[in-house]
């Protein structure tokens, strides 16, 4: 067994409708799920697609309950945070995915001119990644050059691959294809 998290904000559509009820399923099913279909939607929220996200972690699915949402949830306007229990053998129509291990595979060798999930910034570069819109600082400091460099000025290289690979570490994101049977959401938690 394995025990999952979903938050739904206030006026998503996952508040508005109870997935205890119906199941989870994505906004587009039907669509092709490539691997860039995957860094998009995790990277960009891309919410088109034939992905369910879920998280390993509660405290990442209530943060997205309480502050992704149409509003901020309180006491009075609760957002949820749904637990979602799946046994093996998975249901039928449902696949799981661990979305680096789906990324890795079409990811370059290491001696292409750019490997798509390498920066050149500095450490720091990654905690701009990690929340760009706390510390989105970090995402616009220009990258570190040598001594004698005479390169433009300009910020560190920032590609949807290593995008999706740190934010699926950092939401302890799964990826579910298919649909989630209703009888697998096992709570729906008021949040605030």
């Amino acid at each position: 067994m394995a025990i999952f998290y979903r938050g739904a904000g206030i006026g998503t559509y996952w508040h508005i409708h109870d997935a205890r009820q119906t199941g989870f399923i994505a906004r587009v099913p039907q669509m092709q799920p490539t691997p860039d279909r995957l860094m998009l939607h995790i990277a960009r929220g891309t919410v088109n697609s034939p992905f369910i996200s879920l998280t390993r972690s509660y405290g990442i699915a209530l943060n997205y309950a309480n502050y992704f949402g149409k509003e901020i949830s309180s006491p009075q306007h609760p957002a949820y945070v749904y637990e979602i229990e799946i046994n093996e053998p998975v249901p039928s129509g449902l696949k799981l995915l661990d979305p680096i291990k789906e990324v890795a595979p079409v990811l370059p060798q290491p001696l292409g001119v750019n490997p798509p999930y390498q920066h050149d910034g500095g450490p720091t570069f990654l905690l701009g990644i990690v929340d760009p819109i706390n510390m989105r600082e970090y995402l616009t400091q220009h990258a570190p050059q040598p001594p004698d460099s005479e390169g433009t000025p300009r910020t560190p290289n920032l590609t949807i691959a290593l995008e999706t690979l740190v934010r699926t570490l950092r939401d302890a994101e799964i990826l579910a294809e298919g649909t989630i049977p209703a009888d697998c959401v096992k709570h729906k938690f008021e949040v605030y």
